[in-house]
């Protein structure tokens, strides 16, 4: 069964919310080693009265999928799936020190009750009134992975007719604090870390999509660098494919030194396709994945790589199929396949 991407919403640190052109003008490279996203009037999507008691990644989160939803049309999906590395980090964060600051006495339930993973997908549900299956995903940097995977069995499995699945995830100061402590982050690389949130309506019917998921596939850890390409190539296979086939790779390489090796080696396989990257102007946290789909749609439906986003020029100037590829530190890896319709 096919399964096509009716509508697409992103929110970054750069103007990417609400337009039908991604990049109208070349963004400026963010500054610093961590970058919030850039807030969009959530009053035209969220109750003013709601807004003052929800969290930054609610806001995101609710603001993504109800302009994503307006783009196809519809008022209510079938079906919410929601990938989360962190979750709601800022309320995670205001129960710990309720917790510390209190000696675990008289807590207030709240924080902990906004803190849990699932608030996202189910505060959405809740404000469109959809009723139907929804599921959190929490796998680190295969969160968003893992529901578009479970949205695909979904559709096929035909319990469902249209799935809004997005990725999401925050910043916080206090994590940001860990990271640099804990030696996460390299004064050497370029990397830079911000937050953010991608949707998509996946449907069966075809509608004005112009762009077809054909198939994903997630995998922890590879041995060495014929295991990947054996793993590329056995994904290409099954969806009668061969490199040659593949007009443009979006790399998910984010300017760290010490974990860029396999995103070159997938260029250096892929030698005929174009090849764009993304996380040099959107950061990288765990659901920047979402991204990457994100603008692998956006680009087969212009049918454009903006020059701040290509690395290389492909043989075929067409985007017909492309591969998005990802991976943290060498695990965690996933494939995601689309073809122009």
């Amino acid at each position: 069964m096919d399964i096509y991407i009716l509508s697409s919403e992103a929110i970054s640190c750069q103007d990417t919310f609400d337009k039908n052109e991604l990049f109208v003008s070349e963004p400026e490279l963010p500054s610093g080693r961590f970058q919030k996203s850039l807030s969009p009037d959530f009053k035209q999507y969220i109750d003013a009265r709601l807004i003052r008691r929800m969290s930054g990644v609610l806001r995101m989160g609710v603001a993504a999928a109800a302009s994503c939803l307006r783009r196809a049309g519809l008022e209510k999906p079938d079906s919410i799936i929601v990938g989360t590395g962190l979750g709601c980090m800022d309320d995670t964060v205001k129960f710990l020190n309720l917790m510390y600051e209190n000696k675990e006495q008289m807590l207030n339930p709240t924080p902990f009750i906004q803190s849990t993973h699932n608030t996202i997908a189910g505060q959405i549900a809740l404000m469109m009134g959809c009723k139907g299956h929804n599921l959190s995903y929490s796998q680190k940097s295969l969160s968003f992975a893992a529901g578009l995977l479970d949205a695909m069995m979904v559709l096929r499995d035909g319990e469902a007719q249209n799935i809004l699945v997005g990725g999401i995830d925050e910043l916080h100061d206090a994590v940001n604090e860990l990271m640099e402590l804990s030696g996460c982050v390299n004064p050497k690389d370029t990397t830079f870390y911000s937050e953010g949130a991608a949707f998509f309506l996946l449907s069966t019917e075809r509608g004005a999509s112009s762009s077809r998921l054909l198939d994903i596939k997630i995998f922890h850890k590879v041995s060495d660098e014929a295991a990947l390409k054996n793993e590329l190539s056995s994904f290409l296979k099954g969806n009668n494919l061969s490199l040659e086939d593949i007009d443009l790779l979006v790399s998910g390489e984010n300017g760290s030194s010490a974990y860029d090796g396999y995103y070159d080696l997938l260029k250096d396989e892929l030698r005929e396709s174009s090849v764009v990257r993304y996380k040099h102007l959107t950061g990288e946290h765990q659901s920047a994945t979402a991204f990457g789909l994100f603008l692998a749609a956006r680009m087969i439906e212009s049918q454009r790589a903006d020059t701040f986003t290509l690395l290389r020029l492909g043989r075929n100037k067409d985007i017909g199929k492309v591969l998005i590829f990802n991976y943290s530190k060498n695990a965690d890896f996933s494939f995601i396949l689309l073809q122009k319709v």
